[in-house]
């Protein structure tokens, strides 16, 4: 018995060793490739939420806020005409990973995207579809939204994805913490 025991031990030893090997051998091989295709979904996601500008640089973001994560620069012919913050509240399954761009001369939303998200599927989920992101381009920047289940009766309210209010909710907190930091560094300019 002793000894059946060591042969079973030593060989599932020896196929973890092995798998574990080749897990660590596949992971290296596909890192940079991971890596590219995120990097090629943000710029065009950055295209998605400022279409007019023609160069994203990125910005040092100074405050305090935990859900921004990322500020950028939105330029046309070398000039700041907006910028893209990136957020990551948290929605019903995990964090929300979410651009969100604002133009410096009309101070309002020029759109939104959801990057990656964990929520449920055909509900919060939903929050990545293009109808959902189209509730907030052109929305004032003055002024933080509120997500509402019924029809929205004023410009700052977002009709939230039925039976998904705490993800709608989380997208609305990340673009107002957005908005906040937008306000206090780059309206009235």
């Amino acid at each position: 018995m002793n000894q059946k025991v060591f042969k079973l031990t030593a060989f599932l030893l020896i196929v973890c060793g092995v798998s574990a090997f080749l897990i660590a051998y596949i992971n290296d091989i596909t890192i940079d490739r991971i890596a590219a295709q995120n990097a090629q979904a943000l710029q065009e996601g950055y295209t998605e939420v400022y279409p007019e500008a023609s160069e994203y640089s990125e910005t040092e973001y100074t405050g305090s806020d935990a859900a921004i994560t990322d500020v950028v620069s939105a330029k046309k012919d070398g000039q700041e005409v907006g910028v893209i913050y990136t957020v990551a509240p948290g929605g019903y399954g995990g964090a929300v990973l979410t651009l969100v761009g604002f133009d410096i001369e009309t101070q309002k939303i020029t759109g939104i995207k959801v990057l990656k998200q964990s929520e449920t599927p055909g509900l919060g989920g939903n929050c990545t579809q293009p109808w959902f992101a189209a509730r907030f381009a052109g929305k004032s920047a003055a002024q933080p939204l509120k997500a509402v289940k019924t029809e929205t009766s004023s410009d700052q309210e977002v009709q939230a994805i039925t039976a998904a209010t705490i993800t709608s909710t989380a997208v609305v907190t990340g673009i107002n913490a957005a908005q906040a930091d937008f306000a206090a560094n780059y309206a009235n300019r």
